[in-house]
């Protein structure tokens, strides 16, 4: 594959698992407690937190081909065992070949297994330490081991040396389904269109629509499946996958001189344009849905055109032009419409057959030479939002730029010796809103932000307000600061100027971490063992999407909560019995928990056990 063809395909796909990385996952009734100490879990939610950072996968990737700290050196064993077995809700069958996940981050653990004919797994030689248990199979939900409710998260497992876990149980429950079918404004069949089931939840503290399980395609008559949802309320909209061929089949190609072609914008059930009339559709846990019928209207398409100039003026000749859907359009919906189209020797381009909607359009310049890396290319791009209403945009003049350079140095406080490798922790750069450039996110994608042996790192391709983030930090390690020329940027965005390089960024980790650990107790002081902890500052401005200051906790089997890594502050805790992930980020949310939140102080390095009443 040619560098310019690997560049947009790395964009792809981060830009879906961007979309995806708040998307939750399964729901189930969990056996026999760990260790046959108590019940198991209800529920659902997914491995990892996307609200917190410590839980977020590394920048570029696990670690391995990377090059992360620890990633080169062996899993620790030791002597623990977790075991047990899945069997079907439904019908109490045993699960063959289910996918058993064990991770454990913080040891570098991360295995997997199947099931055997009698639904059984196992995991030995397994050191002390803090596990997620995870079981998926197709047609059955996702489930985490201890999930309590739709889009939570589990509970983790405490395993201690030579302590088996062996009736770590789960029954799996089916998957909701939702069926129906596609027509077009005469009640004919659509086929071949990507259908796709879509909920709210907050995600980088913004509400936002994001999609929920596997994409569908419409068949021959219509028919639609999506199978493996959760319980929920969720939107569903069908996208026709390329609206050049409806318009050629409408007899309005524009290809044949005709100024009016017609196609398929994005549509909602019951059968509209505009995501706020869009009606939800509810599935109860293992429901078939088979009521979702709804058709689909052409409207005019239009065509967008104009010029591309770079910051000195000149024709950016062979860069990429393409539109990308402002409102769900990011997971499990098209990448681009219109279809790419490549700038020409002049600087102009065309888009073609682009529905109405509102859309990001992105321009992309390439290396000339497709042998260079991108990191020697001196690249340029912009991205600005476009509204497309039905007729032809004509005139458009978009001027690129290099965005901005950043540079710096990650140092580490310690009182102990120096051992920990800097080689593979990332620096990266995301606005508040949690959206990145499209030559930022290519940019870390193929090694931007990567730290060197020596600590320095650089960022290219920044452009406005943007939080300086760090993935992959080594176990034992949290961020104490970040500061540009003796400014304080770790939980500011820092305005990234076009024009002016930033050099002198300091990244500073500490490993005197925080601890906060307890237990929650009910009105007859009985250690509970189903709820969720948030912790939150006190200081509403640091409740953020991307804040460091708010987080969540499950406990494990025996009810006992625990957080590393918070910064020092003044800070809430509030024990609820439920809670979407994600949701801790609503600033609404958290207003209301702080009537019921105890109120305590973190110092650094400071370990605090704290005990909580739960008013369910």
């Amino acid at each position: 594959m040619t560098l310019n063809l690997r560049v947009f395909a790395v964009i792809g796909v981060l830009a879906l698992a961007q979309a995806g990385l708040g998307a939750q996952r399964g729901i189930g009734r969990g056996g026999q407690g760990a260790g046959g100490q108590g019940p198991g879990g209800r529920g659902i939610g997914p491995l990892i937190d996307p609200s917190d950072p410590s839980q977020l996968p590394p920048v570029g990737g696990r670690g391995g081909r990377q090059g992360g700290p620890g990633a080169n050196q062996p899993a620790p064993k030791g002597t623990g065992r977790i075991a047990g077995r899945i069997v079907s809700a439904d019908t109490g069958n045993p699960i063959r070949r289910a996918q058993v996940r064990l991770s454990a981050p913080e040891i570098r653990v991360n295995r997997m297994d199947a099931t055997d004919n009698e639904g059984k797994y196992e995991f030995k030689d397994l050191p002390a330490g803090r596990y997620r248990l995870q079981v998926s199979k197709a047609g059955y939900v996702t489930l985490e081991y201890g999930q309590a409710r739709p889009f939570e998260a589990g509970k983790p497992l405490d395993l201690a040396e030579s302590t088996p876990l062996d009736k770590t149980d789960f029954s799996l429950p089916r998957g909701s389904v939702i069926t129906g079918r596609i027509t077009d404004e005469f009640g004919d069949p659509i086929a071949d269109a990507a259908v796709q089931a879509m909920r709210y939840q907050f995600t980088n503290g913004q509400r936002q629509l994001v999609a929920a399980g596997r994409q569908a395609a419409s068949d021959d008559i219509g028919q639609f499946r999506i199978f493996g949802l959760m319980p929920g309320d969720y939107i569903v909209r069908a996208t026709v996958r390329d609206n050049s061929l409806v318009a050629v089949a409408l007899g309005t190609p524009q290809d044949q001189g005709v100024e009016e072609p017609s196609g398929y914008p994005t549509t909602y059930f019951p059968g509209t344009t505009d995501i706020g009339q869009a009606q939800t559709v509810t599935v109860a846990l293992g429901q078939e849905l088979n009521s979702v019928f709804f058709s689909l209207s052409p409207a005019r398409l239009a065509r967008v055109s104009g010029n591309a100039v770079d910051s000195q003026g000149h024709p950016v000749s062979g860069a990429v032009v393409m539109l990308r859907p402002t409102n769900g359009g990011g997971a499990g919906g098209p990448l681009n419409v219109g279809g790419a189209n490549q700038v020409r020797a002049d600087g102009s381009f065309t888009l073609n057959n682009v529905p109405p909607g509102e859309y990001t359009i992105d321009v992309q310049q390439r290396p000339r030479n497709l042998q260079q890396g991108l990191a020697a290319a001196d690249l340029e791009f912009a991205s600005l939002p476009l509204s497309v209403a039905g007729a032809d945009i004509t005139g458009l003049t978009i001027i690129t730029t290099p965005g901005v350079t950043a540079t710096g140095r990650l140092v580490l406080q310690t009182q102990k010796a120096q051992t920990t490798p800097l080689r593979g922790v990332q620096i990266g750069a995301m606005a508040p809103s949690g959206t990145q450039s499209v030559l930022g996110i290519a940019g870390r994608a193929l090694g931007g932000g990567r730290v060197a042996d020596d600590g320095t790192f650089q960022l290219r391709g920044l452009a406005g307000l943007q939080l300086i983030r760090v993935g992959n930090v080594p176990t034992g390690w949290a961020v104490k600061s970040i500061t540009l020329d003796g400014q304080d940027i770790t939980d500011t965005a820092y305005d990234f100027k076009p024009g002016r390089d930033v050099n002198g960024i300091t990244v500073t980790l500490t490993d005197r971490l925080t601890t906060l650990s307890g237990t929650v107790r009910d009105a007859r002081s009985e250690v509970v063992k189903d709820y969720v902890l948030v912790v939150f500052a006190q200081d509403p401005k640091l409740w953020g999407g991307q804040s460091r200051f708010v987080r969540t906790a499950r406990p494990n089997q025996d009810g006992l909560f625990s957080l590393k890594g918070l910064p020092p502050g003044q800070y809430y805790a509030a024990a609820v019995e439920s809670l979407e992930s994600g949701t801790q980020n609503d600033p609404a949310v958290l207003e209301r928990l702080k009537a019921r939140a105890k109120v305590f102080s973190l110092n650094e390095a400071q370990s605090l056990t704290l005990d909580l009443s739960f008013q369910p």
